[in-house]
């Protein structure tokens, strides 16, 4: 590492200003996926990286894409899943609003009432497409790939990547 990117590095890590800028783009990369790249000043990479990600999630919401529910017999990996939608950020709320007509993140085995069984069977309904492995698997990649793009955010904000 060269005199000035240490020089750099080790001014990052003691000024608050560049700290607080840095939580900030990685809140609003969460938030609007691209968008904590767009504030660092990383125009380009942060268009390309909105584009991939929406795309990613659109193509899994057009594609019956299971948005996961914990389930209490798997809870570990039902679990991951969900983590793995949550990295859309606040779209994911929506998208499952649409879907379920609520915002659900559990399954409703032993849960009463017709809401329950209705989120139940859109599950299912959506888990019986032809096409739903694929809708499914864009759907974690989308915010797999977005919880990975803050990663990048840290350390464009930190000073450790130009």
């Amino acid at each position: 590492m060269s005199e000035e990117s240490a020089q750099a590095v080790t001014e990052s890590v003691v000024d608050p200003g560049i700290l607080k800028k840095t939580v900030i783009a990685v809140g609003a990369g969460w938030l609007v996926p691209g968008l904590g790249h767009l504030l660092l000043g990383q125009v380009r990479r942060g268009l390309i990286f909105a584009a991939l990600i929406w795309g990613c999630f659109g193509l899994g919401l057009a594609h019956d894409g299971r948005l996961a529910l914990r389930d209490d017999r798997q809870p570990l990996l039902s679990t991951l899943q969900v983590v793995a939608n949550l990295g859309i950020g606040p779209a994911d709320l929506l998208a499952r609003l649409w879907v379920y007509g609520e915002v659900a993140y559990r399954l409703p085995e032993g849960i009463p009432g017709r809401k329950a069984a209705r989120r139940g069977e859109r599950f299912r309904e959506r888990a019986r497409s032809a096409v739903s492995i694929y809708g499914t698997a864009y759907l974690w990649t989308a915010g797999l790939m977005n919880l990975l793009l803050l990663f990048d955010v840290w350390d464009i904000g930190r000073g450790r990547k130009t």
